[in-house]
């Protein structure tokens, strides 16, 4: 059964609003136990170590995952280039997220 653009499109639009909410509800419920914005990034900065773990920990995975569907649709060629074409994205987004970090 293919879904309609409409759907897909609604789909996207509501997880990212939902995404959007979480991020202010985080940074909220910070701002209120911390107190402060400076007591926020004082708090950020003091484990910015562990942060870069954790995202080079989630970006194994992903590319573990993506190398697995790779070779799951090894035999599909028309899915192989699907999950190429995404992994190609997704290393374009990472790219683009981490070079201002540096």
């Amino acid at each position: 059964m293919k879904r309609s653009r409409l759907f897909t499109l609604l789909s996207g639009l509501g997880i990212t609003a939902v995404m959007i909410l979480s991020v202010a509800l985080v940074a909220w419920i910070g701002l209120t136990a911390l107190g402060s914005f400076e007591a926020w990034q004082q708090a950020f900065e003091s484990v910015r170590p562990y942060l870069r773990w954790w995202r080079a920990l989630l970006y194994s995975a992903l590319f573990a995952i993506w190398w697995d569907l790779l070779r799951r649709y090894r035999h599909r060629p028309q899915d192989r280039l699907r999950v190429k074409r995404i992994g190609a994205l997704g290393l374009v987004l990472v790219t683009c997220v981490e070079l201002p970090r540096l």
